[in-house]
């Protein structure tokens, strides 16, 4: 099927990890929530999440409690509990394949191909609406949704109006509204290669997708392209339904005795970890589509995420360093951490290499 003619609709929870204190005690609701902080000294701690109603008094997520205090006296500070972000987000992802064939993309993000279903009758829009009506009727659980001919419109889409937004991009839409804006708001483009293309003449969206070719390459590699290929609105992956069900992942991570920003410290420790894990997968028999970095800002907490889907799997270690580093640099460079690790997944299975005309310029 023609890009054009899929419809893929990404549905993301609004302040997700507040909404679900949210949800499960309407005292809660309407006012600002803080979740995270010291559970011995009120006055230390980080920001994990918090509400809308927090947010628009200029609390965000990583801002030290003491400083989301005095930016929200009334705010309300509830601690993290994962094991009900979970059964929340088990129920909203079985109430989305009820739509239709759905993605899950991290705990509080869904793509849902409605392809079929629209074609039948209904209008993306309808069907969009229809879901954010359930999830507030059912659980009290808002969220935005973006709609479009591929994962990287429908996605882009999802964070132009929210809270509780609906927004339909075709290519063309696409383009005029993210053409003019600046770098950092297309995804999986950081602040470490915002600065680089800005180096080089290339400051908005727009000045990427119609940068030449050669240049990214040489200044990003592989990853150049793909972020050429987004910022066109072009994305060639199709919702799969198998990838939380299939996946396996294979990872290592270490913990400091102190916060450290190191980054020779941390890039010399991810160095070894990758070589380790390359041996694992070679041993396996696979290779890894996704390198992720996970880290901790502080002892005891929640561990973060960031990760980077590469456009084949590999079990070369240099690779997978590459994209553990860039991830690196683009999210966490001078940011103290206390954990640090890499996570291989999207694991297939390697009996044999098909080569292909672009494997024989891979820098990436």
């Amino acid at each position: 099927m023609k890009e054009e003619a899929r419809i893929i609709l990404m549905a993301d929870m609004n302040a997700f990890f507040a909404s679900c204190h949210q949800s499960i005690n309407p005292t809660l609701r309407n006012k600002p929530i803080i979740v995270g902080g010291s559970l011995t000294d009120k006055r230390k701690g980080l920001v994990i999440a918090c509400s809308y109603e927090a947010k628009r008094k200029g609390v965000y997520t990583t801002q030290s409690v003491y400083q989301a205090r005095k930016c929200c006296p009334d705010a309300i500070f509830v601690q993290r509990d994962h094991s009900l972000y979970h059964s929340i987000s088990s129920k909203i992802m079985e109430f989305l394949r009820l739509i239709g064939p759905t993605e899950v993309a991290s705990i509080d993000e869904a793509y849902i191909d409605i392809t079929e279903r629209s074609s039948n009758g209904p209008h993306p829009i309808v069907i969009a609406r229809y879901i954010q009506e359930k999830l507030w009727e059912k659980i009290h659980i808002p969220c935005s949704i973006g709609i479009g001919p591929n994962k990287i419109i429908s996605k882009m889409a999802s964070e132009v109006k929210k809270t509780q937004g609906i927004v339909q991009m075709g290519v063309k839409q696409f383009m005029t509204y993210y053409h003019p804006r600046p770098l950092n708001e297309l995804y999986g483009c950081g602040a470490a290669t915002e600065e680089r293309l800005a180096k080089n003449g290339m400051k908005t969206i727009g000045d990427l997708a119609k940068a030449d070719l050669l240049v990214l390459r040489a200044l990003l590699g592989k990853r150049g392209e793909l972020l050429h290929q987004y910022a066109n609105g072009r994305s060639s992956s199709a919702v799969d339904e198998e990838r939380e069900k299939g996946d396996k992942t294979i990872g290592k991570e270490t913990t400091f005795n102190e916060d450290t920003a190191d980054s020779n410290i941390i890039l010399g420790i991810a160095k070894q970890m990758v070589q380790r894990l390359s041996g694992r997968l070679q041993e396996k028999n696979k290779k890894a589509r996704t390198v992720s970095i996970v880290y901790k800002t502080e002892r005891i907490g929640r561990s973060y995420t960031k990760s980077l889907t590469l456009s084949a799997p590999t079990h070369d270690a240099s690779l997978i360093l590459q994209a553990a580093r860039t991830l690196y640099l683009d999210h966490l460079n001078e940011t103290p951490i206390r954990l640090f690790g890499i996570r291989l997944s999207n694991l297939d299975d390697t009996q044999y290499d098909q080569l292909s005309l672009l494997d024989l310029d891979l820098k990436y």
